[in-house]
């Protein structure tokens, strides 16, 4: 079994969970934990409220595009950080890569958990800046990361 199946079916199981509980896909952080029903973000017209895995992150589109009309709005490019916002995790086992912030909507907030030059990080108050940017607004929680996946 490949890994996308193997993070699919744990996605599945972990829904499933929820939803005998009575309980909702609803927080960023159940989404992290359910990435792997998402599907990775494709060329197309997408809309607000849509969320799909890109470049080992899981975002959410917050703003409706069409690519065939702005075919700049690619992962990684300058424009993609005006359409989506990534998830951030608000526990270690769902913490993702920092994503440097864009803008208001994007920023981190405490509790919030991030990987960042290898060690893994706990945000103690809301910072558009990086713990090697601005290490106040950031706890270091471990040292190494094996796998930033």
């Amino acid at each position: 079994m490949n890994e996308r199946t193997l993070a699919a079916l744990s996605s599945a199981i972990y829904v499933s969970r929820l939803a005998l509980k009575g309980e909702a896909v609803d927080t960023d952080d159940k989404r992290l934990r359910a990435s792997g029903l998402y599907p990775d973000w494709t060329p197309g017209a997408h809309e607000a409220g849509d969320i799909y895995n890109a470049g080992g992150q899981v975002w959410e589109c917050i703003q409706n595009y069409d690519t065939g009309v702005h075919p700049d709005i690619i992962p990684g490019g300058p424009a993609w950080g005006t359409f989506h916002r990534p998830l951030h995790g608000t526990s270690p086992e769902t913490a993702r890569a920092f994503v440097p912030v864009t803008g208001a909507h994007d920023t981190y907030k405490a509790g919030e958990y991030a990987w960042f030059d290898g060690a893994l990080y706990q945000c103690l108050s809301e910072t558009a800046y990086s713990p090697g940017e601005y290490p106040g607004a950031w706890a270091l929680v471990a040292e190494k990361k094996e796998d930033m996946t």
